[in-house]
């Protein structure tokens, strides 16, 4: 009878996705129910950040907010073995014995929050360094359904997980006059940096334009930041008196 509800569930699921024919938001996955979800935060370094929800029947949803390959809203469906393995887990680990947080003892580490949905019952689990063995354990398993392949991408985000004011594809960056732009450009052309202009004549500081698609907006400025010929770099604001074009 069990299994029966797994393949209706899984069924439903597939139907779900299928049925909407245009690429999934917010409001379609709020009318699934949620079983499973995790948010890893930010860390004083470069940890991804995102959020990884598991619905009833097998439907994943990754939300990539930044320092990740995929910004933005992605989606895919779990074989069924996968699901019920994963839920099993959850059910025979005790998670509604385990404390609500966890005291860190290494403060740079990013945040962990894992929650389990059971019909009207909830809990979360957050925490760093210092968390169960068992809960290490589940957050391993949710980790490696984030990074494996197959999903599909729905929306780029939220502005790529940057604040609204930001251009997340826009730098300003203060060259040293030894350089020459042109040619400094071409070592991101994987990034498909282009000039956008400089901002006034006489200025070390010029406008560039790359490819958030490629790279994380965040890790784009950090790589630039490193390079021997860049005394500053910042994102372009909207309040900035030089606008996209």
């Amino acid at each position: 009878m069990r299994k029966l509800q797994f393949l209706i569930l899984a069924a439903s699921a597939f139907i779900f996705i299928a049925a909407t024919c245009r690429p999934l938001t917010t409001k379609d996955l709020d009318k699934l129910d949620p079983r499973i979800e995790m948010f890893k935060g930010p860390c004083f370094g470069s940890c991804p950040v995102y959020k990884l929800t598991i619905y009833e029947g097998g439907v994943v949803a990754y939300e990539g907010q930044q320092f990740t390959n995929r910004i933005g809203l992605h989606t895919k469906l779990l074989d069924q073995t996968t699901y019920r393995n994963l839920i099993k887990d959850f059910e025979s680990s005790n998670f509604w014995n385990f404390q609500n947080t966890y005291k860190a003892q290494i403060p740079d580490l990013a945040t962990v929050t894992i929650s389990f949905y059971d019909g009207e019952q909830s809990k979360s689990v957050k925490g760093k360094d210092g968390r169960p063995a068992k809960i290490m354990e589940l957050e391993e398993k949710l980790t490696a359904i984030a990074e494996s392949g197959g999903w599909e991408r729905q929306s780029a985000g939220s502005n790529y997980g940057m604040p609204e004011n930001v251009i997340a594809d826009e730098l300003l960056v203060n060259l040293s006059s030894e350089v020459d732009p042109n040619v400094w450009i071409i070592q991101y052309s994987k990034q498909d940096m282009q000039i956008v202009k400089r901002l006034s004549p006489n200025s070390p500081y010029w406008l560039f334009r790359f490819n958030p698609e490629r790279i994380n907006p965040e890790e784009m400025l950090g790589l630039v930041r490193r390079n021997e010929y860049v005394l500053s770099a910042e994102f372009n604001k909207q309040m900035n008196l030089s606008p996209r074009n």
